[in-house]
């Protein structure tokens, strides 16, 4: 399976609640220079999960432009502070259902640990900004099973 990672590009610093935070001008900009970088990479996609939270949702929509068709989802499993092991549950469950390519759409400090845990990194051991994107290959989705091939921050403007 292959697992895209992508941090939502940088927000508005206010709004009412932290699910409300809006994607800035420079977020969506962030967005469309990371997935123009690996676009063919990222052409076999067929399910995207998006984070409910406005950002993560707004970053989705910057990026569902760039993508081939595919599935879409919006979950819980894929806000902030989520548990990486029930995320890591529900991928191995789509893989088992014939879903080979993923994108999911999130934030820190989700993003960053579940990279670490696939891969069995140390924990930490690599940054997600705003608008990063990480490739991760896995023949069986568990910790410490998948490769991280590729982790890129977004390009400055």
């Amino acid at each position: 399976m292959e697992i895209f990672v992508m941090r939502h590009g940088h927000a508005e610093p206010e709004a009412p609640s932290d699910r409300l935070r809006a994607l800035s001008v420079q977020g969506e900009s962030e967005v469309a220079r990371s997935l123009s970088r690996h676009k063919s990479e990222l052409e076999k996609i067929q399910l995207a999960v998006v984070s409910p939270y406005v950002r993560a949702q707004s970053t989705y929509q910057v990026a569902r432009t760039a993508l081939p068709a595919h599935e879409f989802v919006e979950s819980e499993l894929v806000v902030p502070c989520a548990d990486p092991q029930k995320l890591i549950d529900y991928l191995y469950e789509i893989q088992q259902k014939g879903v080979e390519s993923v994108l999911l759409v999130s934030h820190q400090p989700l993003v960053g640990t579940l990279v670490d845990r696939l891969c069995g990194l140390e924990p930490g051991a690599y940054r997600m900004g705003t608008a990063a994107l990480a490739a991760i290959d896995t023949d069986v989705v568990a910790a410490n099973c998948g490769e991280l091939r590729w982790l890129h921050q977004a390009e400055p403007a």
